[in-house]
Protein backbone atom coordinates (compact mmCIF):
# COMPACT_ATOMS: atom_id res chain seq x y z
CA UNK A 1 0.00 0.00 0.00
CA UNK A 2 3.05 2.32 1.08
CA UNK A 3 4.60 1.29 -2.57
CA UNK A 4 1.14 2.66 -4.23
CA UNK A 5 1.33 5.96 -2.63
CA UNK A 6 4.78 6.64 -3.05
CA UNK A 7 4.11 5.89 -7.09
CA UNK A 8 0.96 7.87 -7.15
CA UNK A 9 2.64 11.03 -5.13
CA UNK A 10 5.63 10.96 -8.17
CA UNK A 11 2.99 10.81 -10.96
CA UNK A 12 1.16 14.20 -9.30
CA UNK A 13 5.81 15.43 -9.41
CA UNK A 14 5.96 15.13 -12.21
CA UNK A 15 4.95 18.30 -14.56
CA UNK A 16 2.37 18.16 -17.49
CA UNK A 17 3.39 19.74 -20.31
CA UNK A 18 1.89 19.93 -23.92
CA UNK A 19 3.89 20.38 -26.73
CA UNK A 20 1.60 22.66 -28.48
CA UNK A 21 1.57 24.93 -25.76
CA UNK A 22 5.34 25.01 -25.64
CA UNK A 23 5.28 25.37 -29.57
CA UNK A 24 2.34 27.16 -30.65
CA UNK A 25 1.78 29.65 -27.79
CA UNK A 26 -1.43 32.40 -28.29
CA UNK A 27 0.59 35.29 -29.30
CA UNK A 28 1.87 33.09 -32.28
CA UNK A 29 -1.93 31.82 -33.01
CA UNK A 30 -2.97 35.50 -32.81
CA UNK A 31 0.10 36.41 -34.71
CA UNK A 32 -1.20 33.84 -37.69
CA UNK A 33 -4.28 34.78 -37.42
CA UNK A 34 -3.76 38.69 -38.47
CA UNK A 35 -1.72 37.42 -41.36
CA UNK A 36 -4.86 35.08 -42.58
CA UNK A 37 -7.33 37.73 -41.92
CA UNK A 38 -5.47 40.12 -44.23
CA UNK A 39 -6.27 37.62 -47.10
CA UNK A 40 -8.75 39.46 -49.71
CA UNK A 41 -11.03 37.98 -52.11
CA UNK A 42 -12.52 38.77 -55.26
CA UNK A 43 -14.35 37.39 -58.56
CA UNK A 44 -14.49 37.82 -62.02
CA UNK A 45 -16.32 35.70 -64.42
CA UNK A 46 -17.12 34.49 -67.83
CA UNK A 47 -20.44 34.24 -69.63
CA UNK A 48 -20.48 31.30 -71.76
CA UNK A 49 -24.17 30.80 -73.88
CA UNK A 50 -26.75 30.63 -71.52
CA UNK A 51 -24.42 29.72 -68.06
CA UNK A 52 -21.40 31.89 -66.79
CA UNK A 53 -18.08 30.26 -64.80
CA UNK A 54 -16.74 32.53 -62.08
CA UNK A 55 -12.99 32.70 -61.10
CA UNK A 56 -11.93 33.73 -57.63
CA UNK A 57 -8.41 35.70 -56.88
CA UNK A 58 -6.96 35.16 -53.60
CA UNK A 59 -4.62 37.91 -52.57
CA UNK A 60 -2.40 38.77 -49.43
CA UNK A 61 -1.57 34.71 -49.22
CA UNK A 62 1.75 34.05 -46.77
CA UNK A 63 3.89 31.23 -46.76
CA UNK A 64 3.15 30.90 -42.92
CA UNK A 65 -0.47 29.36 -44.11
CA UNK A 66 -2.01 27.27 -46.55
CA UNK A 67 -5.74 26.97 -46.82
CA UNK A 68 -8.72 24.46 -47.76
CA UNK A 69 -11.65 24.72 -50.02
CA UNK A 70 -14.43 23.43 -48.55
CA UNK A 71 -16.62 23.12 -51.23
CA UNK A 72 -14.07 20.69 -53.32
CA UNK A 73 -12.20 19.75 -49.79
CA UNK A 74 -8.83 20.83 -51.94
CA UNK A 75 -5.81 22.28 -49.85
CA UNK A 76 -3.88 24.68 -51.56
CA UNK A 77 -0.13 25.38 -50.10
CA UNK A 78 1.56 28.54 -50.75
CA UNK A 79 3.04 29.39 -54.09
CA UNK A 80 2.85 33.07 -54.32
CA UNK A 81 1.17 35.97 -52.96
CA UNK A 82 -2.01 35.39 -55.41
CA UNK A 83 -3.90 32.45 -56.64
CA UNK A 84 -6.86 32.14 -58.95
CA UNK A 85 -9.01 29.14 -58.57
CA UNK A 86 -11.79 29.06 -61.26
CA UNK A 87 -14.92 26.53 -62.47
CA UNK A 88 -17.05 27.70 -60.09
CA UNK A 89 -21.09 27.96 -60.76
CA UNK A 90 -23.06 31.28 -59.93
CA UNK A 91 -25.38 31.00 -56.65
CA UNK A 92 -21.74 29.33 -54.80
CA UNK A 93 -21.21 30.04 -51.02
CA UNK A 94 -17.11 29.19 -50.99
CA UNK A 95 -15.54 29.16 -47.92
CA UNK A 96 -11.51 29.16 -47.81
CA UNK A 97 -10.41 27.98 -44.39
CA UNK A 98 -6.88 29.27 -43.33
CA UNK A 99 -4.23 27.08 -41.38
CA UNK A 100 -0.44 27.57 -40.38
CA UNK A 101 2.00 25.26 -41.78
CA UNK A 102 3.89 25.30 -38.64
CA UNK A 103 2.94 20.74 -37.68
CA UNK A 104 2.65 22.25 -34.07
CA UNK A 105 -0.84 24.19 -34.96
CA UNK A 106 -1.60 22.31 -38.50
CA UNK A 107 -4.73 21.31 -35.99
CA UNK A 108 -6.14 25.10 -35.40
CA UNK A 109 -8.02 26.69 -38.24
CA UNK A 110 -7.28 30.54 -37.88
CA UNK A 111 -9.20 31.96 -40.15
CA UNK A 112 -12.33 31.77 -42.62
CA UNK A 113 -12.90 33.85 -46.09
CA UNK A 114 -15.94 33.35 -47.51
CA UNK A 115 -16.93 34.10 -51.10
CA UNK A 116 -21.05 34.39 -51.84
CA UNK A 117 -21.00 34.43 -55.40
CA UNK A 118 -24.19 36.06 -57.47
CA UNK A 119 -26.91 34.03 -59.15
CA UNK A 120 -26.47 34.39 -62.76
CA UNK A 121 -30.15 34.85 -64.74
CA UNK A 122 -30.29 32.92 -68.45
CA UNK A 123 -33.14 34.54 -69.62
CA UNK A 124 -31.91 38.49 -68.99
CA UNK A 125 -31.29 38.67 -72.68
CA UNK A 126 -34.57 37.43 -73.91
CA UNK A 127 -36.13 39.12 -76.40
CA UNK A 128 -39.17 40.14 -73.79
CA UNK A 129 -36.62 42.16 -71.90
CA UNK A 130 -36.63 44.65 -74.32
CA UNK A 131 -37.04 48.29 -73.04
CA UNK A 132 -37.61 46.67 -69.63
CA UNK A 133 -34.24 46.19 -68.41
CA UNK A 134 -33.93 47.56 -65.35
CA UNK A 135 -37.33 45.40 -64.03
CA UNK A 136 -35.57 42.56 -61.62
CA UNK A 137 -36.13 39.64 -63.27
CA UNK A 138 -34.70 40.99 -66.71
CA UNK A 139 -31.26 41.90 -64.62
CA UNK A 140 -28.45 39.97 -65.54
CA UNK A 141 -28.27 38.89 -61.44
CA UNK A 142 -31.24 37.88 -60.50
CA UNK A 143 -31.94 34.64 -58.02
CA UNK A 144 -36.13 34.31 -59.55
CA UNK A 145 -35.03 30.75 -60.51
CA UNK A 146 -38.09 29.99 -62.57
CA UNK A 147 -38.56 28.23 -65.82
CA UNK A 148 -38.70 29.98 -68.69
CA UNK A 149 -42.72 29.93 -69.05
CA UNK A 150 -42.98 31.30 -65.68
CA UNK A 151 -40.42 33.60 -66.39
CA UNK A 152 -42.23 35.12 -70.11
CA UNK A 153 -45.30 35.69 -68.01
CA UNK A 154 -44.32 36.93 -65.33
CA UNK A 155 -42.35 39.17 -67.64
CA UNK A 156 -45.68 39.80 -70.07
CA UNK A 157 -47.83 40.85 -67.02
CA UNK A 158 -45.57 43.59 -65.41
CA UNK A 159 -45.08 45.31 -68.76
CA UNK A 160 -48.85 44.87 -69.21
CA UNK A 161 -49.25 46.66 -66.06
CA UNK A 162 -46.84 49.95 -67.50
CA UNK A 163 -49.58 50.34 -70.07
CA UNK A 164 -51.59 53.49 -69.14
CA UNK A 165 -55.29 53.14 -70.64
CA UNK A 166 -56.38 56.37 -72.73
CA UNK A 167 -59.29 58.13 -71.76
CA UNK A 168 -62.25 57.77 -73.47
CA UNK A 169 -63.29 59.67 -76.31
CA UNK A 170 -66.09 62.01 -74.89
CA UNK A 171 -68.93 62.66 -77.41
CA UNK A 172 -70.88 66.38 -77.48
CA UNK A 173 -73.55 66.07 -76.20
CA UNK A 174 -76.35 65.86 -79.13
CA UNK A 175 -78.81 69.18 -78.86
CA UNK A 176 -82.12 68.47 -77.96
CA UNK A 177 -84.71 69.42 -81.04
CA UNK A 178 -86.88 72.43 -78.92
CA UNK A 179 -90.58 72.23 -79.90
CA UNK A 180 -93.20 75.58 -80.31
CA UNK A 181 -94.55 74.35 -77.60
CA UNK A 182 -91.74 74.19 -75.42
CA UNK A 183 -90.45 77.37 -76.74
CA UNK A 184 -93.75 78.87 -75.65
CA UNK A 185 -93.33 77.62 -72.43
CA UNK A 186 -90.09 79.17 -71.70
CA UNK A 187 -91.03 81.96 -72.35
CA UNK A 188 -93.90 82.14 -70.10
CA UNK A 189 -91.25 80.79 -67.31
CA UNK A 190 -88.65 83.39 -68.16
CA UNK A 191 -91.22 86.35 -68.60
CA UNK A 192 -94.67 85.33 -66.38
CA UNK A 193 -93.96 88.66 -64.35
CA UNK A 194 -93.96 90.85 -67.11
CA UNK A 195 -96.92 89.00 -68.11
CA UNK A 196 -98.88 89.32 -64.96
CA UNK A 197 -98.33 92.99 -65.13
CA UNK A 198 -99.49 93.56 -68.54
CA UNK A 199 -102.54 91.72 -67.68
CA UNK A 200 -103.19 93.43 -64.83
CA UNK A 201 -102.63 96.69 -66.67
CA UNK A 202 -105.04 96.00 -69.53
CA UNK A 203 -107.29 94.47 -67.10
CA UNK A 204 -107.56 97.74 -64.51
CA UNK A 205 -108.21 99.92 -67.68
CA UNK A 206 -110.73 98.12 -69.35
CA UNK A 207 -112.72 98.44 -65.70
CA UNK A 208 -111.79 102.13 -65.59
CA UNK A 209 -113.26 102.68 -69.66
CA UNK A 210 -116.50 100.17 -68.12
CA UNK A 211 -116.77 102.58 -65.15
CA UNK A 212 -116.36 105.68 -67.39
CA UNK A 213 -119.43 104.08 -69.28
CA UNK A 214 -121.39 104.09 -66.54
CA UNK A 215 -121.11 107.49 -65.42
CA UNK A 216 -122.26 108.75 -68.74
CA UNK A 217 -124.55 106.37 -69.98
Amino acid sequence: MRKIIIIFVLLLLIPITKVEGAWCSFSEIARLKKIASNVNASYDYIENGTSVIFEVTLTNLNPELYFVDSTSSTQYNYTSDEIKISNYESGQTISYVFYPVDANCSDEPLYTVRVVLPTYNQYYRDEICEGIENYSLCQKWSSHNLSYATFVERVTNYKNSLIVPEPPIEEPPTPEEVTVVQLIVNFLLDYYIYIIIVLLLALACILAIRKKDDIYS
